[in-house]
């Protein structure tokens, strides 16, 4: 399902984000 890869990879953008920022 593209959708749900799309989604996580999305999300793990997401927490890459926040966690790389320290």
């Amino acid at each position: 399902m593209q959708f749900i890869t799309d989604l996580i990879k999305k999300a793990v953008d997401f927490f890459k984000g926040l966690f790389g920022n320290k």
